[in-house]
């Protein structure tokens, strides 16, 4: 996690009266700085350009050419919202050109933007790292998913979806909740009843690597999304395989020069092959944030996590490949997963916003994972993982080793962490440290996710 350290003025004025804008927070996300900002705009939202644009920290000239020329993009796009009188969140993402600073923001009425502190006259810091400058675009981040539809993923789908400061770049689907047509299905209804038929869906793996396919009947239902009843989707899928699909966007995105972040929530077949089979995508993958295994706890077996059992050998292959190839990896795992819960009473009010749409699907969703689990709560599951990659600031992770566990009768796919912090002991065991690490997540503030879910799905967070 990028930790939190108190930042010194100056403060950027935002505007008083008529036209008046808020501040909501400023938000580091692993190198990405997302500006939050809420408010009534009603007339010319000059007051907001000091602060997208002052946020700079000893530029060039280049970067100060490019921050020219992305500030205007940002006034043409504030202008559009002259004359109309509503609620609008605006996310400007502030991408570094260098290394981001660690830093906690102001929240709320009033809250101020500060600049990051400078250490001895020096050029701002932060994480140990070299000077940055920040540029200010209105691009949001684009992002893939690769899923096995699922209620969870079904949840998590729906805020890829949805969310503003995220561009759902493609869907990959692999057997693993339920058999991959079902899981075409599904995920081809959710994007449907959320608008989005303009993002490609492929079939991919239809079981793993080595093994047979053991499915998740008895927690996602017979058709594995909840036995809803929810309409066939008309959208049919792209003509390509998965992990071609996979391919293609990557290489895409290399070549625009825009990552994209890789969310797998799903057994991990398809981005094993995709790797292996397709190393230069490597260049278009920023990150991979995946569900899937635990530091301290199992749900398939007493010691494996769903994702990691169904196929061990693809995990394997995949940590191993995404260290190969320099891509960072973030492991959502089952230490965080059931944390971000929604209520009986916030469920039903997603039920009650109707018309089969997006909010009442994902309340309906609780309501069938309450019901088949028990308990008063439910919990968005994978979507945890998307939250991610919105609102790094709210998870504790931590770099470590791991290993994936495939030859033990009781352990297989477990995900064996490394959390010991002696180096003699490390030094004497005979089989050396794990040479694969990887961002662990150990904590998490469920109900800022899980506000954050609901929040999307009911429109509270801006618009598209």
């Amino acid at each position: 996690m990028l930790g939190a350290q108190e930042v010194e003025p100056p403060a950027v004025a935002v505007g008083e009266g008529v036209g008046a804008v808020v501040v909501g927070r400023l938000e580091v996300v692993d190198g990405v700085a997302l500006v939050v900002l809420l408010g009534d705009v009603v007339e010319e939202p000059a007051a907001l350009l000091d602060v997208l644009v002052d946020v700079l920290v000893d530029v060039g000239a280049d970067e100060q050419a490019a921050t020219v020329d992305t500030t205007a993009a940002s006034v043409a796009s504030l202008r559009m919202v002259v004359g109309r009188r509503r609620r609008l969140g605006l996310w400007r993402i502030i991408r570094p050109y260098l290394a981001p600073p660690r830093a906690s923001w102001g929240r709320g009425c009033g809250a101020t933007l500060r600049a990051p502190r400078r250490d001895n006259g020096g050029p701002a810091t932060g994480h140990g790292t070299t000077r940055y400058v920040a540029a200010v675009t209105t691009e949001p981040t684009p992002v893939v998913l690769d899923v096995d539809t699922g209620v969870d993923d079904a949840c998590a789908l729906l805020l890829a979806a949805l969310h503003p400061a995220l561009d759902l770049r493609a869907v990959s689907c692999v057997g693993g909740n339920a058999p991959v047509d079902d899981v075409v299905r599904n995920t081809l209804t959710v994007l449907e009843t959320a608008g989005r038929a303009d993002v490609p869906v492929a079939r991919g793996a239809e079981r793993p690597l080595l093994e047979p396919p053991l499915h998740a009947r008895h927690v996602h239902g017979e058709d594995g999304m909840g036995d809803l009843g929810w309409p066939a989707p008309s959208l049919a899928p792209d003509p390509r395989h998965a992990v071609e699909l996979l391919r293609d966007v990557c290489r895409e995105a290399a070549v625009a020069g825009r990552p994209v972040t890789l969310v797998p929530l799903a057994p991990l077949t398809n981005i094993a092959l995709l790797l292996r089979t397709y190393p230069d995508v490597a260049a278009g993958i920023s990150e991979i944030v995946f569900m899937g295994g635990a530091a301290n706890v199992g749900n398939a077996t007493a010691s494996a996590e769903f994702n990691v059992f169904h196929d061990p050998e693809a995990a394997a292959v995949t940590l191993d490949a995404a260290a190969d190839l320099g891509i960072r990896v973030t492991m959502y795992g089952l230490d965080v997963f059931y944390d971000p819960v929604i209520s009986t009473e916030a469920a039903a009010e997603l039920v009650a916003v109707g018309g089969r749409g997006p909010a009442e699907l994902g309340g309906r969703l609780m309501d069938f994972q309450r019901e088949r689990l028990g308990g008063q709560d439910a919990t968005i599951g994978d979507a945890g993982a998307v939250c991610a990659v919105i609102d790094r600031e709210a998870l504790r992770t931590q770099v470590l080793p791991i290993r994936v566990e495939l030859a033990g009768h009781w352990s297989r796919g477990r995900t064996i962490v490394d959390r010991r912090d002696w180096s003699g002991a490390i030094k004497h065991d005979p089989h050396g440290e794990a040479p694969v690490r990887v961002d662990v997540a150990l904590g998490v503030d469920g109900g800022r996710y899980a506000r954050l879910w609901a929040d999307t799905l009911l429109g509270r967070v801006g618009q598209r």
